[in-house]
C-alpha cells in the first residue's frame, strides 16, 4: 500500500497552524489562578471576584475555537495531500497509457512498413486491398536475392557437413538448353531467414495449406531444396496460386479485371492525397526557406482575405 506522506510546504503549513494555536493558548491556564499580588489589602472577601467569570468565557472559548480550527486546518491540508498523491498516481497512470499507445502506434507503423520488404510479415490470409497493392509492385522488391544468406547447422552425425548455406544460383531455373530463366515466386526474407512462394503466401487461406505449407510459412533446411524446390514447383497448390496471381497481375495491368471501376477509384484517390501531401511539402519548404510563418496578418478564421495566412 501507498505511504501518503504530505510535501514539505504541506508541513510547513502544518507546522505554522501548530505554533499559533499554541500561541494563543499560552496563558489561557493563568485565567484559572489567582495571585496574590493581585489582592489589595483594604479589599474585603467579597470585593475579590472568582477567577472564572462570566467576562472570561468568551475569551477562553474563542482559543478553544482556533484550536479546534488549526485541528481542522491540518485534517484539511492532509486530506488534500492525500488527493494531490491521488491526483499525481492518476496522471502517472495516464501518462504511462499515453506512452503505451505512443508504443503501440510507433510497433503498428513499423509493422505496416515492414508489409512492404519483408514477406514475413504479410498477415495469412492476405487482405485483398493489400494482395493488390503488393502484386502491383511485384516479387523482385521481396526477392533480396543478392543475400547475404545465413547458413544453418545440420543436425545428426552422418551428416556431411555441418552447416549449409542459401546461394544466389537457387534463384535461377536451368532449362534443358541450359539456359537459366529467373524463379520470380522464389522470395528470401531476411528477419526470418527463410525461403518464401510469392504467389503461395498471397492466395493462401492458412499457414497449414498441404503440398505448400512450408513455402508459406518458411523453408530453411537448406540440404533439401534439390528435391522440394522441384516437388513445390510441380505440386498443384503452387501451379494454382502462381495462374492466380499472372492473371490477376494481368488483369491489373491491362484494366480488364471484374472490379476494374473500384480499383480505378482506389487509384484515383490514392493520386488526389499524395499530390496533396506534395503540394503541403512544398509550401512548408518554400516557407522555411523564406523564414515566413504559416500564420499572415490577420489570425481570425473568418478572415477571407490574402493577408490572413502565408497558405
Amino acid at each position: 500500500m501507498k505511504r501518503n506522506r504530505p510535501s514539505g510546504s504541506q508541513q510547513r503549513k502544518i507546522k505554522k497552524a501548530r505554533e499559533k494555536s499554541a500561541e494563543a493558548m499560552s496563558g489561557s491556564v493563568l485565567k484559572y489562578v489567582a495571585l496574590s499580588t493581585s489582592i489589595a489589602v483594604g479589599e474585603s472577601a467579597e470585593d475579590i471576584q472568582p477567577v472564572e467569570s462570566r467576562g472570561e468565557m468568551p475569551e477562553v472559548s474563542s482559543q478553544e475555537a482556533s484550536y479546534v480550527k488549526a485541528q481542522e486546518m491540518e485534517k484539511i491540508i492532509l486530506s488534500s495531500s492525500g488527493e494531490s498523491d491521488v491526483d499525481e498516481g492518476d496522471a502517472s497512470r495516464s501518462l504511462h497509457q499515453q506512452d503505451s499507445d505512443d508504443d503501440d502506434e510507433e510497433e503498428e507503423e513499423t509493422v505496416q512498413m515492414s508489409v512492404y520488404s519483408d514477406i514475413a510479415a504479410w498477415p495469412v490470409p492476405v487482405p485483398d486491398v493489400l494482395r493488390v497493392d503488393l502484386i502491383k509492385r511485384g516479387s523482385e522488391p521481396f526477392q533480396n536475392r543478392d543475400g547475404p544468406f545465413s547458413p544453418v547447422e545440420r543436425q545428426g552425425e552422418k551428416s556431411k557437413g555441418k552447416t549449409r548455406q542459401l546461394t544466389i544460383a537457387w534463384f535461377y531455373k536451368a532449362l534443358p538448353n541450359s539456359e537459366k530463366i529467373l524463379r520470380t515466386w522464389m522470395v528470401y526474407s531476411p528477419s526470418k531467414q527463410s525461403l518464401f512462394c510469392f504467389c503461395c503466401r498471397l492466395f493462401a487461406v492458412d499457414d497449414k495449406v498441404t503440398g505448400a505449407s512450408s513455402f508459406v510459412t518458411g523453408f530453411q533446411l537448406w540440404w533439401k531444396l534439390n528435391s522440394k524446390v522441384s516437388d513445390h514447383e510441380a505440386s498443384e497448390q503452387h501451379l494454382t496460386c502462381l495462374e492466380k496471381w499472372k492473371t490477376l497481375r494481368a488483369g491489373l495491368k491491362l484494366q480488364k479485371c471484374i472490379d476494374h471501376v473500384h480499383q480505378t477509384t482506389v487509384d484515383r484517390e490514392k493520386r488526389k492525397w499524395r499530390d496533396i501531401l506534395h503540394r503541403l511539402l512544398d509550401v512548408t519548404l518554400f516557407l522555411a526557406h523564406q523564414n515566413l510563418p504559416f500564420r499572415g496578418h490577420r489570425e481570425t478564421m473568418s478572415s477571407a482575405k490574402a493577408t490572413s495566412s502565408n497558405w
